[in-house]
């Protein structure tokens, strides 16, 4: 099959999303789930910290390789890692629901989960969907919108005939095909209707505990393009730290706990991307360590996905440089792979920097705690920050900077709110 490597998506879709089950003035709320909390299906509880956070940082870094290369190339197809986002929902599809979790990721749009019969697929731990025993699925002929629309579908000359897509991953070692559809989605007690795609053959690197991926992007495919004026464009997480014996949560549609905080919030422009409209870019003007700044006026990509934050070369190493004045003692020698900056701790009370950091978008300034770009390993603490792939490589702003605030995306409005937030209290759900 033919992958064009840009793809254009008509204006005016077809929409197949209804809601039922919650107030939609308010949203629906549904639990984010981190791939090494006790709730998820990947956790180990004889992991260490320094585990953990090797493996979160490992992770980050094979995502930026991959995923971003779509910002400065459009050499290569759509490039999300299926497997390598940080936090999982768990979903139901069909009737009667099949119950699985999957791959929550703001950096992409299609939604895809393994089907029944698959031709070539990884081993699931979870019961896979069949769509022959589902009385409300369907699937999407040719001539529909979707599939007209995305380069990344195909079909035959009949356009009666099933819709279907091809997507490569990465470098085109992974690989997602199948059978377009609609069906029913369940999340928590809210259903929609929505179009994903029925995975046929998968090949490459997928987490088996994972049944797919639910794409939370800006294009038209992604869950919240497809709900659409029925979540009012909107939609806003609260990210829980990673120690934290609470959940993280996702809400579609309009969020009263950011409108509480209003006044606190940092708004900033949602910087249009024609040609990829997935990713939510703003403008970071600089960033400041008391009164020291480094000038940046570069776009930075919001990416719940992943755990690090990267930067310019050029904008880390003058970073770097005012972090190491601010901090006395001496970093260590050899720091764990893909991370910088580590300091040893000092004393049982842990490490905590004598600073706060400050991130300048257009529309406001983001004052970060310590806990938002220092990562602990249980022996030692690392920069959360690291240098891009060459001087123009993507610049993400990662989730752990996000912990703590209340992040709500308004898509029609075309801006991001960051609202200061101890997510633990505003919708903390025990994980004992």
């Amino acid at each position: 099959m033919h992958i064009q490597v840009v793809f254009y998506f008509l204006l005016t879709l077809v929409s197949f999303s209804h809601i039922e089950g919650k107030n939609q003035n308010d949203g629906f709320t549904i639990e984010l789930i981190h791939r090494y909390s006790p709730k998820s299906p990947f956790y180990n509880s004889s992991m260490t910290l320094k585990e953990r956070g090797q493996r979160l940082a490992l992770r980050s870094a094979s995502r930026h390789r991959h995923h971003f290369q779509r910002l400065i190339s459009i050499d290569i197809g759509t490039d999300i890692i299926p497997n390598d986002g940080d936090y999982l929902i768990k979903i139901a599809i069909g009737l009667p629901p099949v119950n699985l979790f999957a791959i929550a990721d703001t950096g992409s749009d299609l939604i895809w989960v393994q089907c029944k019969p698959c031709e070539y697929c990884y081993s699931q731990t979870t019961p896979m969907f069949n769509p022959g025993k589902s009385s409300s699925y369907n699937t999407l002929p040719c001539n529909s919108t979707f599939c007209a629309s995305d380069s990344n579908m195909q079909c035959t000359d009949d356009s009666s005939q099933e819709c279907e897509y091809f997507y490569a991953y990465g470098n085109g070692s992974t690989i997602s095909a199948g059978i377009m559809g609609t069906d029913l989605f369940t999340f928590d007690s809210t259903k929609s209707s929505c179009v994903f795609g029925c995975g046929l053959v998968q090949d490459g690197g997928f987490d088996n505990d994972a049944g797919g991926l639910v794409g939370l992007g800006g294009g038209p495919l992604s869950l919240v393009s497809q709900l659409g004026p029925t979540i009012a464009n909107k939609f806003s997480y609260c990210l829980t730290p990673t120690d934290s014996n609470y959940t993280s949560r996702l809400t579609l549609g309009s969020n009263s706990h950011a409108r509480k905080g209003s006044k606190q919030a940092v708004t900033t422009p949602l910087m249009t991307q024609k040609d990829i409209p997935t990713y939510y870019m703003v403008n970071l003007k600089g960033i400041s360590i008391g009164n020291k700044e480094v000038e940046v006026e570069k776009g930075i990509v919001i990416d719940s996905g992943s755990t690090l934050t990267y930067l310019d070369t050029s904008e880390y190493s003058r970073l770097e440089a005012l972090v190491k004045d601010a901090i006395t003692a001496m970093p260590m020698w050899k720091p764990p792979d893909e991370l910088r900056l580590c300091y040893n701790k000092t004393n049982s009370a842990g490490f905590k920097a004598p600073f706060k950091m400050v991130f300048q978008f257009d529309g406001g300034d983001l004052m970060l705690e310590d806990t938002n770009f220092f990562i602990d390993f249980g022996e030692y603490v690392c920069l959360g920050i690291v240098p891009s792939d060459g001087d123009d490589g993507p610049m993400i702003f990662g989730n752990v900077a996000q912990v703590n605030f209340e992040i709500e995306f308004d898509l029609k409005g075309k801006t991001v709110s960051f609202t200061p937030s101890i997510c633990n209290e505003t919708y903390g759900n025990d994980l004992d």
